[in-house]
């Protein structure tokens, strides 16, 4: 006899599968935290080795400034790559100097009561180092970037055709700039994503780079006059001239603006 599914076992089955990706994900994302609290851990225990074995400052100074350089390091990437925000930096920033605020002061003078008792300093700032972990997890998980996780675009990866002499000046290293007008494709675009270029007399030959900048001008003779002409592919003898964006692009062509694309060029994904 065939079984039938009711709307609610479908229903539940769903929020099974749910729930175990958002478990999933979770996992991934204290292990990531971990992996990168772990790195600004060696980055604060190594500073503070220098600053209070080597050169034999006092306990809270040391402390105090192992401590900045960590917490730069672990915001830093742990916005981007752990829970890959794209919330105000200045104000999520903002929001973990807060932490800190309590957490330093707390950690300094607890961490100094239990030196002065006779503990040792390096055994102190591995458990303020535990503790820390833990606490700022929490804190940037659930309070900072609690409705920003998952809200910092992926890269993406678009295709454009050169002439040849485009082209092999990429290839050669001399032009870094290219140059287009600011249509709806091109709106897209953001630093960090990458471009495949090939080569429109030869599909076959083709190099990937990544957008390292972007600026727009009202025109290409604000550009022309912004770049120096090697940066956009002319060599020493040719004369850089906008008009020379006329044979490709028309007027209403540029209507909003033309862009700069500053591009870092792949030669390990090249093909040329």
């Amino acid at each position: 006899m065939k079984k039938t599914v009711s709307q609610s076992e479908v229903s539940t089955e769903k929020t099974n599968v749910k729930a175990k990706k958002l478990n999933k994900d979770e996992i991934f994302r204290a292990l990531k935290f971990l992996g990168f609290s772990i790195s600004a851990g060696v980055i604060q225990i190594v500073s503070f080795e220098i600053l209070y074995d080597a050169i034999g400052w006092f306990w809270w100074p040391s402390y105090l400034i192992s401590i900045v350089l960590s917490v730069i390091w672990n915001f830093t990437f742990n916005r981007k790559f752990t829970f890959k925000s794209a919330n105000n930096v200045p104000i999520a920033m903002a929001w973990t100097l807060l932490y800190y605020a309590a957490f330093i002061p707390i950690s300094v003078f607890g961490g100094r009561a239990l030196e002065d008792i006779g503990w040792n300093g390096t055994l102190v700032t591995f458990i303020m180092m535990v503790i820390n972990f833990v606490t700022e997890f929490l804190w940037q998980r659930y309070f900072v970037f609690r409705k920003s996780i998952n809200t910092k675009p992926l890269p993406k990866t678009v295709e454009m055709k050169l002439s040849t002499s485009a082209f092999n000046s990429f290839v050669n290293g001399d032009k870094k700039i290219e140059m287009r007008v600011n249509d709806e494709k091109r709106k897209t675009l953001l630093k960090g994503d990458h471009i495949i270029f090939k080569n429109r007399d030869d599909e076959s030959k083709f190099f990937k780079a990544t957008i390292v900048d972007i600026t727009k001008f009202d025109s290409f003779e604000e550009l022309y006059n912004h770049y120096d002409k090697k940066d956009l592919g002319y060599e020493s003898n040719q004369q850089a001239s906008p008009e020379d964006m006329r044979q490709y692009y028309s007027q209403e062509d540029m209507k909003d603006g033309v862009l700069a694309i500053e591009v870092k060029f792949n030669k390990n994904k090249a093909k040329a």
